[in-house]
């Protein structure tokens, strides 16, 4: 689902949410307030594009394609799940029902989104070349040479989280008559460092022109592993009930958007001057539950 679409939609709903709350009038008990501690299990539907550009255009480039730029994309979406652990505090806003709330959340995350890339042969490149020395040689068509766009296989898994979340929420009347006069309806807004690894395993030639790769077992593959922390920001909208003496259960669904950065795997500076890169745009829609503890 595209960004753009999925903050229209949350957006507005998140500032009407907020207005209620402000605005709902507060019920004579007191909200759960102090230190607690929680566990939490969320389901999260995870979409990853990966784009892929193969640059032959620095200076001093030696590849059959020399001077050409490849690109391609491909995406999935996956159902991933996490379980986490919250620290946190709690406390009234002294203005009608509202009430504020801050946590450090630590996750563990599992999924995978995987796909392929199909890659790209330079005909007109290989023509060239069989033209300008024997137009008798074979089309080496079994396989992509240097500087062409190489088939690849990838994959983004999520390992684990970390990070801050603030929440603000109110006691509606219709929610309290319904679950107790502790029930909240709140906003949500966190900041996360999550690390996740990106492999992409590819097929090619790695023979340097004039050389080139002109049967099944003259070609090679090459797996690289990418793992970094990225940078997301989480909004959403959540529920909150008693369920027993200082212990409460909150619902909640929410929004994620990953940071997103190129991931370099040959700068241009190497002997073939190639400059390859992979750039992933990554983003969920989530529902968690959490069952929490106060002190």
């Amino acid at each position: 689902m595209d960004k753009m679409n999925q903050s229209a939609i949350l957006l507005p709903a998140l500032l009407v949410c907020t207005v209620f709350l402000a605005s709902a009038p507060a019920p004579v008990a007191a909200v759960q307030k102090g230190i607690y501690i929680g566990i939490s299990a969320a389901a999260e539907d995870l979409d990853v594009s990966a784009f892929k550009i193969l640059d032959n255009t620095p200076d001093g480039n030696m590849a059959l394609s020399q001077g050409k730029i490849f690109t391609e994309r491909d995406s999935d979406t996956k159902t991933a799940s996490g379980f986490g652990l919250v620290f946190g505090y709690q406390g009234p806003l002294h203005y009608g029902s509202l009430y504020w709330s801050g946590e450090i959340n630590l996750a563990f995350h599992s999924g995978k989104a995987r796909g392929r890339l199909e890659g790209t042969e330079d005909v007109a490149a290989r023509k060239t070349h069989n033209d300008a020395n024997d137009p008798d040689l074979p089309a080496f068509s079994t396989g992509p040479q240097v500087g062409e766009n190489w088939p690849e296989r990838w994959t983004f898994e999520k390992d684990h989280g970390y990070g801050v979340t603030l929440r603000l929420g109110g006691r509606p009347e219709f929610l309290t008559s319904a679950l107790g006069p502790d029930a909240g309806l709140y906003v949500l807004a966190g900041a996360h460092r999550i690390e996740a690894e990106y492999v992409n395993t590819a097929t090619g030639c790695f023979e340097v022109p004039p050389a080139l790769c002109t049967s099944e077992a003259d070609f090679g593959a090459s797996t690289v592993r990418t793992k970094r922390d990225y940078t997301t920001w989480t909004l959403g909208v959540g529920v909150h009930a008693p369920v027993a003496e200082q212990v409460g259960l909150q619902i909640e669904t929410y929004y994620r958007g990953y940071d997103s950065e190129s991931l370099v795997q040959l700068d241009g500076t190497e002997d073939l001057r190639i400059r390859a890169a992979h750039e992933l745009d990554a983003e969920e829609i989530g529902l968690r539950m959490r069952l929490l503890r106060y002190f």
